[in-house]
């Protein structure tokens, strides 16, 4: 898979004091940049002289902020983890009631998520080197996977207090769930280009699987 150049994103440096506002502009395109290039070359090729120009600062300042390229790289991928998960996590108790649709939410979720070039490119980076910053693979343990099963037994366990029926182990049926569609599409990947669409009949199929077996969940 390719990924594109990134685009430099050009930061007006004022004279004086920046504000607030010009903090967090600057930081998050320092962020986005970084982010670009780490995702198109590697972490080895990037260098922190070439971001900084690419976003349109000084080295020094660049610097201040992050002394070394390790600490450049730990912030880029908290930051993209926070984002790509923040974006997943919305609660949708509130807007569906029944449990195949709210399932069927959180599949199309998924499925959206897996087909994007982006976070993929991304995984694949972390994993590549998991040796050199092993903590990088347990954040997106962390925050990635253990938060999305958090999120689907939320809502399972919400929807089945609105069912009033009995449930033993709604951790465990979401895992079920997100398992059975990221191992599948690790799988089907290796022999053929998947769609959402192709993710999602899929994890729909699995959803009618385990409404079939509801009462033992």
């Amino acid at each position: 898979m390719t990924v594109q150049q990134p685009r430099p994103r050009k930061v007006a440096m004022k004279r004086g004091r920046p504000s607030r506002q010009d903090v967090a502009f600057m930081e998050r395109a320092i962020l986005s940049t970084a982010l670009d290039m780490f995702l198109a070359e590697g972490f080895d090729a990037v260098s922190m002289e070439r971001v900084a120009i690419a976003v349109g600062i000084s080295r020094t300042t660049l610097y201040s902020k992050y002394s070394t390229k390790a600490l450049l790289f730990r912030a880029v991928v908290h930051d993209a983890i926070a984002q790509w998960y923040k974006d997943s996590s919305g609660n949708v108790g509130h807007s569906l009631r029944d449990i195949r649709d709210i399932l069927r939410h959180h599949v199309g979720v998924i499925a959206r998520l897996l087909v994007d070039p982006v976070f993929d490119a991304f995984q694949q980076l972390v994993i590549a080197h998991q040796n050199r910053f092993p903590e990088f693979a347990a954040i997106m343990h962390e925050s990635g996977y253990l938060d999305a099963i958090r999120l689907l037994s939320r809502d399972i366990r919400a929807a089945s207090e609105r069912d009033r029926l009995p449930l033993r182990d709604p951790d465990t049926v979401a895992e079920q769930l997100i398992t059975s569609i990221y191992g599948w599409y690790l799988q089907y990947r290796l022999v053929r280009s998947l769609t959402a669409e192709d993710i999602e009949n899929f994890g729909c199929r699995v959803v009618d699987l385990l409404l079939s077996a509801r009462q033992d969940w």
